[in-house]
């Protein structure tokens, strides 16, 4: 992959190597193991730090026929690794192909292309270099320049552990909220020191764990609102709803999801108080085989894109939240290509004075963050809102090697750019479109992290 992979047009060159390049990365959602980098982890070998929680490679290997042992199963690392090094051939044309290249070229300087004749020299010669200090888990922020990160955590999780990593924060990740059972109140009494015994000492107990975040340096929380998410307005009954789930009672599909309303509108009103931005995904499908699911458990590369979403129920979110001063910034994902233009127009629906993008439309998620996916989501996010607003990319993954994807992103972005303005869709001014991508890049996300200091 040469340096000007992905730039097709002088322009393009020109603000990747003039601006985007070598800008800090600030990744506002992620799954990383913040244990590993506290330790600072050395990985034996690739299959460790490269192929054994990465979900998207073993999505293309189901889908290349290999077999589970060789994915999640049993067999050794190394004959995974070659199992992975004789289907890669077959991915040209997959985003998973570009970023694996990108991953062996940028981080451990091989040029090699995964093959069953390359398999052995690829992973001999990454064994060395992770043996070394230079390749420890906590060696990769500075390798990549990373100057936040923001691992998710659960709001009853010890935080404790971030405040000695420099440019780590926890980010809320609050579903365990959303769906509250008897256990979960328990522990949350426990962990807040508040006796919760109605919505009011609920509210109590998170404020106090949200506040526990905030001094740790959290700055985002999140909501998964998968497919079939609806919302329900209050109905006065909210508090017989939570006495239920109190007394270990299951909660009807209905009351479920009106608790589950009520629970966003009480953590909306939080995170404004604590300066928080709300990021909600919305759109995902994670029920489809029951066979892999029981096999390799819930995160393992198999989920789907739902349906549409329902924006009554999104608008019906933040109107509410608005009306009682309730409406953190916000940034909502969507899974399903079609929801972008119903997304990003949003933006221009919710606003407050002195405040950009108070609602905005987060970067092409999970299936889609790949070229035709970040390529459509600029196409309607620049026609329905304001480009220059736009926060960014972020990994939403668990390796650490994915902080490329930030380069990949910014490829991409210049090469839209660049593209755009050859056919003459867009101003062919670099004095234009230089501070635009520094917004996107960089700017945009290090406000979000500096609101309320």
């Amino acid at each position: 992959m040469n340096e000007n992979y992905l730039l097709t047009t002088p322009l393009a060159q020109q603000l990747y190597h003039q601006v985007a390049k070598d800008l800090p990365i600030i990744d506002y959602h992620n799954h990383l193991c913040v244990a590993d980098i506290r330790n600072n982890r050395q990985f034996q070998n690739l299959y460790e730090i490269w192929l054994a929680t990465d979900p998207y490679k073993h999505r293309l290997m189901r889908i290349c026929g290999v077999e589970e042992a060789y994915i999640t199963g049993d067999k050794a690392p190394y004959e995974k690794f070659q199992k992975w090094c004789e289907v890669f051939g077959s991915l040209a044309g997959t985003p998973v192909y570009d970023w694996s290249l990108a991953e062996l070229q940028n981080v451990f300087g091989i040029d090699l292309v995964p093959a069953p004749e390359t398999a052995r020299e690829i992973w001999d010669t990454a064994e060395k270099l992770l043996a070394t200090p230079a390749f420890s888990a906590g060696s990769y922020l500075e390798k990549f320049n990373v100057e936040y990160a923001a691992p998710c955590a659960g709001i009853r999780e010890d935080v404790s552990a971030f405040e000695d990593i420099p440019g780590l924060a926890p980010s809320l990740r609050a579903d365990d909220i959303l769906l509250p059972d008897k256990t979960f109140l328990q522990e949350l009494s426990q962990v807040s020191n508040v006796s919760i015994v109605d919505l009011q000492t609920l509210t109590e107990a998170l404020a106090t764990r949200i506040s526990r975040f905030a001094k740790a340096g959290c700055k985002f929380s999140d909501h998964a609102l998968d497919n079939g998410f609806v919302y329900i307005r209050d109905d006065g009954k909210n508090q017989c709803r939570l006495q239920t789930v109190l007394s270990g009672e299951t909660l009807s599909p209905a009351d479920t999801q009106a608790l589950r309303s009520e629970m966003l509108r009480i953590l909306g009103k939080l995170y404004c108080q604590y300066h928080m931005t709300m990021q909600l995904h919305i759109g995902a499908q994670r029920y489809t085989s029951t066979r892999l699911r029981n096999l390799v458990g819930p995160a393992g590369g198999f989920a789907g894109i739902g349906n549409t979403l329902d924006v009554q129920s999104l608008t019906a979110l933040l109107d509410d939240l608005e009306q009682t001063e309730g409406l953190p910034k916000t940034i909502v994902f969507t899974l399903n290509p079609a929801d972008n233009g119903p997304i990003s127009i949003l933006s221009g629906s919710y606003a407050r004075d002195g405040v950009p993008a108070l609602v905005t439309q987060g970067p092409a998620w999970w299936w889609c963050d790949h070229m035709q996916g970040i390529k459509q989501m600029l196409n309607e996010f620049a026609s329905f809102s304001v480009l220059s607003t736009f926060v960014g990319m972020t990994t939403d993954s668990r390796s650490l090697l994915s902080f490329s994807r930030h380069d990949y992103f910014r490829r991409v972005l210049c090469m839209w750019i660049g593209e755009k303005v050859a056919a003459g869709e867009l101003p062919a001014d670099f004095s234009v479109w230089k501070p635009i991508v520094e917004k996107i890049c960089y700017q945009n996300a290090k406000e979000l992290i500096q609101e309320g200091k």
